[in-house]
């Protein structure tokens, strides 16, 4: 084998266990990240059922101090899906941090993901609550209009609004039926803001990314070295 041809070759192995080394790095830097990551807790829409208004406390049960004022009935709040081992919900609206009874909570919709939708009536109202028994909150959506809702919307299939509306209008309600659900080019449903966002960059694919170009690297000149002696 001439001396060429050995450079070649050393390189591209060169090249080759530079790109496993940097992926073996970023692999580690991704487990290492990983392990220090917690999970946002799902947030919910809620109104509140309970008549005399609802209390909000300190922590997850009647032990704790109350924290003025009261929730009037039919307020609508966002709160964790997931409640205490009581059955206590905690507050990411309002009184944020602070805790409320799941006994007077009626669910409204899942709000941690949002999507984009087409609106198919000429002309969709959108209301302060998710039935026809809501006062309106104008001005009206109008047919082909593009905006931001819950991707899962209450149990009578209204969606709370998110973007592309007035400020007025964020976190009311409009009925999903005239709601069309807008596909990507790849037949998937478009997410807007708080939903699917871009995938952040992991360190384990910035380290197999420049395992390849090291790797490419090796073998693109091992095999313009062959070229070169008529090898090729």
């Amino acid at each position: 084998m001439s001396s060429s041809a050995r450079t070649g070759m050393a390189l591209a192995v060169a090249g080759a266990a530079g790109g496993l080394t940097l992926l073996a790095g970023g692999a580690a830097d991704a487990a290492t990240a990983t392990t220090h990551l917690a999970a946002a807790p799902a947030i919910c829409r809620y109104e509140v059922t309970a008549n005399s208004g609802l209390n909000v406390r300190t922590g997850p049960g009647t032990r704790w101090e109350t924290v003025p004022p009261a929730l009037a009935h039919g307020k609508h709040l966002g709160a964790d899906c997931i409640t205490s081992q009581s059955g206590w919900h905690q507050l990411r609206s309002n009184q944020v941090g602070k805790w409320v009874s799941g006994q007077y909570l009626r669910l409204l919709s899942h709000s941690g993901r949002s999507c984009r939708y087409a609106v198919t009536a000429s002309a969709l109202n959108v209301r302060t609550g998710p039935s026809t028994g809501y006062n309106t909150s104008p001005p009206q959506l109008h047919r082909g209009q593009h905006i931001t809702a819950d991707c899962r919307g209450s149990e009578a299939g209204w969606r709370a609004l998110r973007q592309s509306v007035p400020a007025n209008q964020i976190g009311k309600w409009s009925s999903g039926a005239f709601l069309k659900p807008i596909r990507s080019a790849r037949g998937g449903v478009m997410a807007g803001a708080g939903g699917a966002a871009a995938a952040p960059t992991s360190p384990m694919l910035a380290g197999a990314g420049l395992g390849v170009v090291a790797l490419g690297g090796g073998v693109a000149i091992a095999a313009i070295r062959r070229r070169a002696k008529g090898l090729a």
